[in-house]
């Protein structure tokens, strides 16, 4: 079984190693990992693959292959093994996870053939060319019939993921929630802002201007979300100055994060995913409803939509690279908001009936 190993290296950068269950590393997985972080994907995507490659090797060890002889029917036995059809992790995965599991892999071995061609003792072609297809034919559809695209060849049709937006009544009961002063602040500054927890986790004090009420963000998951200015209520002002004077000053800790650790033998050293993820697992626990920092990005979204607010000004706030994103994953009506046009049809008929009614006598 393998296994994914943390630790900071001596510039503070946070390195995953993916490593046999006695502590071997695995060359050319490691260096795969190296590259992604040469070429500056974030530390989630990198702990994201490095998890998933795991995946893979425990597949692979399983079944005692050799990963430089690995064909596509190996490939297609995978999925099945993802799917719960193996002996070992037999579980039911989501569409979308298996298909993230796969890419993971394909990325691996693209990377194999470009920079370490001598080491694959196979050919792979994870791609297959399509007639791209589409839903109209216009004046120009002469033109398209030759047009192809490539498909990733084991690739399953997913579902759409719904996003969850919090209702007025489910915020009441979590902001009644019990919680010290960061927790607090955090979740304010999720909701009031709209950002990724992994953009409120790399605030820093000087990215905060507290006398125009406004924070920047530095690092994002995309380029396109960073160096954008989000903005905050007088209240979260007052919140995040109490905060500031009663955890940074009173403690004198030396960090520039915002977000500190408060207890254990890390304390004033910055919050990390574990540590939130704790706390919004107690927050479900006592509320009765799951929460997730992400549903706080998306009640903001619905709500500014809700508001009449320009789809390009809430693109401009979520950091989306364009306003089709915005539209696709977040600008959803809500049940009240559908059931309120409806209701207004029904009150339109009902008043031409009585219209009719009143012009026939």
């Amino acid at each position: 079984m393998a296994k994914v190993v943390k630790f900071k290296n001596s510039i503070d950068e946070i390195i995953f190693l993916v490593t046999s269950n006695e502590g071997k590393p695995y060359f050319y997985v490691n260096k795969y990992i190296k590259f992604l972080q040469t070429i500056k994907k974030s530390t989630n995507t990198i702990k994201s693959y490095a998890y998933r490659l795991k995946l893979y090797w425990d597949y692979v060890e399983s079944y005692q292959m050799d990963f430089k002889k690995i064909t596509m029917d190996d490939f297609v036995k995978y999925v099945g093994w993802l799917q719960g059809n193996g002996n070992i992790h037999s579980k039911n995965r989501s569409t979308n996870t298996i298909n993230y599991n796969v890419t993971a892999v394909f990325g691996f071995y693209n990377y194999l053939a470009r920079f370490h061609s001598e080491v694959l003792e196979t050919e792979l072609d994870f791609y297959t060319e399509s007639i791209k297809k589409y839903s109209y034919r216009s004046f120009l559809e002469h033109t398209k019939s030759s047009v192809k695209s490539k498909l990733k060849v084991l690739k399953l049709r997913e579902v759409k993921k719904t996003y969850k937006k919090l209702s007025a009544e489910q915020l009441k009961k979590i902001f009644n929630y019990k919680m010290n002063l960061r927790n607090r602040l955090l979740l304010q500054i999720l909701y009031e802002t709209g950002m990724r927890i992994s953009e409120a986790l790399n605030i820093k004090l000087e990215d905060i201007d507290i006398s125009d009420k406004k924070i920047l963000i530095t690092k994002s998951k995309t380029p396109y979300g960073e160096n954008r200015w989000v903005y905050l209520s007088a209240d979260t002002i007052n919140l995040l100055q109490d905060y500031i004077y009663e955890i940074h000053e009173k403690n004198n800790f030396d960090s520039d994060y915002l977000f500190l650790k408060l207890t254990g033998n890390q304390r004033g050293q910055p919050c990390d995913y574990s540590t939130v993820e704790a706390f919004f697992k107690s927050v479900s626990k006592m509320v009765g409803f799951k929460v997730t920092p992400h549903m706080f990005r998306h009640t903001l979204a619905t709500e500014l939509h809700e508001s009449n607010v320009e789809i390009s000004i809430i693109k401009a706030i979520l950091g989306h690279k364009d306003v089709q994103t915005t539209i696709n994953m977040y600008i959803h009506p809500s049940e009240k908001s559908i059931r309120t046009e409806f209701d207004k049809v029904v009150q339109n008929r009902e008043k031409g009936k009585e219209n009719v009614k009143s012009k026939s006598k």
